[in-house]
């Protein structure tokens, strides 16, 4: 019997990132698998290539000699692999990223590359990109996006900005409870002695972005949405809190390479990001 009949591609990722994040359990958590599933899957590689090339002392993922030995060769091929797969046909390129971003990013690189775009929540796209279902995650910077390339392509202000210049005080239009509205709330406590004017809540920056283009109300937006439909920050407000737009993306070849450098000139223009003139790409962020 064929001992690699049993091994999926699947099985070889999870390793990957296994060994990158010294933990099974992180890196079962990223790829939507349970403890029992992940552990199956490295039992499935190292049956398939006859050798042990893992141990777990005290919780963490070590590799053995064999292992580290491996470990950069499974990790060419498999971006050999993807290069073969990209190439046929130039076939487009899978970006996965929240609606608000890709109101921005989409139609600014249609002219470049053929792309698939899927819409889902930030951690989601982290977790397609480490599973191999998408080849490009754009998100904010506000987690530890560990196991991947992470370009910073912009940078801005969550603020809460009007269609009208100069707007008066008023209540405001407040997506859920992220991070970044709680920070606003407790610095505009500090700063009016008393809680937001808040008119109404709604589940996504997108929807708040769409009522005031077509209305005077004011909404608490990240900077780039904001600026892409023409809205102006208003006067009576706290400092904003800073965010990063990042390009997170597993390593490839050198035709991925250029296409992800291409994609991210773009992206910087669209979400005022500084230009570099060398290579976009940085080490990836692994947890030791």
């Amino acid at each position: 019997m064929n001992r690699f009949n049993d091994l999926r591609l699947s099985d070889l990722s999870l390793f990957i990132t296994a060994a990158r994040m010294s933990s099974l359990s992180r890196a079962a958590s990223h790829h939507h698998l349970s403890q029992s599933a992940a552990s199956a899957a490295i039992q499935r590689v190292e049956r398939a290539l006859g050798k042990g090339l893992s141990t777990h002392e005290k919780r963490r993922f070590s590799l053995t000699k064999e292992g580290e030995a491996l470990l950069p060769k499974l990790e060419g091929w498999l971006s050999s692999l993807s290069e073969s797969m990209q190439s046929v046909d130039h076939m487009p390129l899978r970006i996965a990223t929240t609606h608000a971003i890709a109101r921005v990013a989409a139609a600014s690189v249609l002219d470049i590359d053929k792309i698939n775009l899927t819409l889902m929540r930030p951690d989601a796209a982290y977790g397609a990109v480490l599973r191999g279902e998408a080849d490009i995650a754009i998100v904010l910077d506000n987690a530890p996006w560990e196991g991947v390339e992470a370009v910073e392509v912009g940078s801005g202000l969550f603020r809460l900005f009007s269609k009208k210049r100069n707007a008066p005080f008023g209540s405001v239009l407040l997506p859920e409870d992220q991070i970044e509205v709680l920070t606003m709330q407790q610095r505009w406590q500090q700063m009016h002695g008393g809680p937001v004017p808040v008119k109404a809540r709604f589940p996504s920056w997108s929807l708040i972005a769409d009522i005031c283009r077509s209305s005077h109300e004011i909404g608490f937006l990240p900077e780039f949405l904001a600026r892409q439909i023409g809205l102006h920050p208003v006067r009576w407000q706290p400092g904003g809190s800073s965010y990063r737009v990042l390009v997170l993306y597993r390593a490839g070849g050198e035709l991925f390479q250029k296409r992800v450098d291409r994609l991210c000139l773009a992206w910087r223009s669209s979400f005022g990001g500084k230009k570099r003139e060398n290579s976009t790409t940085r080490r990836p962020k692994t947890c030791k």
